[in-house]
């Protein structure tokens, strides 16, 4: 049981490695070079962890090749327009001014139904007020409303507002974030002038948030 978990667990680390170095794209949106890969990293990594005979180099070595030919062949997409043509997925243009291309569907065997459902889950019913559904390289299908289905935009009906961006989380349990502060255009003597303006101690603070337009939002500790 010792060697199996040792085994185990050198194979586990290298495995992270691996993916780590792979990229994040590549755990989210599997490809079909990264699909294979990821089908035969699993294959290759159970190999030594169930049958003891088998040494751990057998298992090592390969993870190592397929890492480095996946890193490889990323890197030669990038440069090389007509091979990610010829091993990538082209985007398929479902609807088009709200109306549905069957030839499309027919060519990626989607159903009418597959399709509804997918709009749905974009919050769409009617596919007359798609102007654009687009079946993307990692299956998901992007919907594009027609300007007179989609909600008017505060340019459109003649507003300026302004813009909010992400929350940055600068306190978390009386504990201070300098990166996050940073990233707000704040240092720590704003920080510290707010709280004695609030009458504010850093333990008091269980969050404190602010947005790229200003806007703070406080939440006190509560008290045990």
């Amino acid at each position: 049981m010792s060697v199996i978990f040792v085994r185990t667990l050198i194979i586990y680390v290298i495995l992270m490695i691996t993916m780590r170095i792979m990229g994040k794209r590549q755990l989210g949106e599997l490809e079909l070079s990264e699909l294979i890969t990821a089908f035969l990293l699993s294959e290759v990594a159970s190999l030594p962890i169930t049958n003891r005979d088998i040494p751990l180099w057998h298992a090592i070595l390969p993870i190592l090749t397929l890492m480095a030919l996946e890193v490889l062949l990323s890197g030669l997409i990038l440069k090389l327009p007509w091979l990610k043509k010829l091993l990538s997925v082209r985007p398929a243009v479902l609807i088009h001014h709200g109306k549905i291309d069957r030839d499309a569907m027919r060519g990626i065997r989607l159903s009418s139904e597959e399709l509804l459902s997918q709009l749905r889950l974009k919050d769409v019913t009617d596919p007359s007020e798609v102007e654009y559904a687009i079946l993307e390289p990692n299956g998901q299908i992007s919907v594009i409303l027609s300007s007179n289905a989609r909600p008017p935009t505060a340019e459109e009906l003649g507003m300026d507002i302004p813009e909010r961006g992400v929350m940055h989380l600068l306190v978390t349990d009386g504990k201070v974030n300098p990166k996050n502060l940073q990233m707000a255009g704040k240092d720590e003597l704003w920080l510290r002038k707010y709280l004695k303006n609030n009458g504010l101690n850093m333990e008091d603070i269980f969050m404190l948030l602010i947005d790229d337009g200003g806007r703070i939002c406080l939440r006190i500790r509560e008290k045990e």
